[in-house]
């Protein structure tokens, strides 16, 4: 038999990277699409001990339509596909509060370099962007404030201080996404808080939020976070009414 996934000397090192980097998530997976290491800061997402955590998949472990993004993002690399770099994705913590984060997947190589799992790693944007162009966090910014309007790119490029084509490439470099997905995901986060803080209607937020209709959002909330709107709002609830 081989050396076992975890000890090979590609996972060894991946594994002295991040165990002592809580500010990140760091995790491998075998081609059984198995955990067979989690970090802290991984296994603080989920709110689980490592042992709950190894030995699971992403269908244990996350909800439907987000375990199987994650699946088919695992299956490309599988396949031998290229590592995967730099997309957006917005979290939901343990404590079901939300976190942006710029995630990256690469295949584990054995000693003849073939693939023998996936390492996934993810960086909180905060931190990414606090070492990226000032501009692009100045137009986000703006986004933030106003996600329901319906931002040009030129207008977003003035607020940056940038040409059109220079803050689509820093986007896309620093959050692996165009402008115009990051805008949807700065709508999604606007949602939840609303879904969540307050009684209004789901067709309500769907319009306060940019979305071109209640239908159109609740596809979009289900894709990025894995359940509906409805369910995540239940959910809170029921958190927050354990909290009392």
């Amino acid at each position: 038999m081989g050396v076992p996934l975890i000890q090979t000397p590609a996972a060894r090192l991946f594994v002295n990277l991040t165990d002592g980097a809580p500010q990140v998530m760091g995790a491998i997976k075998d081609l059984d699409g198995r955990y067979v290491y989690a970090n802290p800061g991984f296994c603080g997402r989920l709110g689980l001990p490592l042992e709950q955590v190894v030995g699971r998949t992403v269908s244990d472990l996350f909800e439907g339509d987000l375990a199987d993004s994650y699946e088919e993002q695992d299956e490309k690399i599988r396949a031998g596909g290229p590592p995967q770099r730099g997309f957006l994705e917005l979290i939901v913590r343990a404590d079901g509060s939300l976190g942006w984060y710029v995630t990256s997947k690469a295949p584990v190589p054995d000693g003849d370099e073939s693939c023998v799992g996936i390492a996934v790693l993810s960086i909180d944007l905060h931190s990414q962007m606090a070492s990226s162009h000032a501009g692009l966090a100045t137009a986000l910014a703006a986004v933030r404030s106003d996600v329901a309007r319906p931002w040009r790119l030129a207008e977003l490029a003035e607020i940056a201080g940038l040409s059109t084509k220079q803050l689509q490439r820093l986007c896309r470099g620093t959050l692996g996404l165009p402008p115009q997905q990051v805008i949807q995901r700065m709508r999604l986060e606007e949602a939840v808080r609303l879904a969540t803080s307050t009684d209004a209607t789901f067709g309500q937020i769907a319009a306060d939020c940019g979305f071109y209709d209640q239908a159109s959002f609740t596809r979009q909330f289900r894709k990025v976070l894995g359940v509906t709107p409805r369910a995540y709002r239940s959910r809170a609830h029921a958190r927050q009414r354990r909290g009392r």
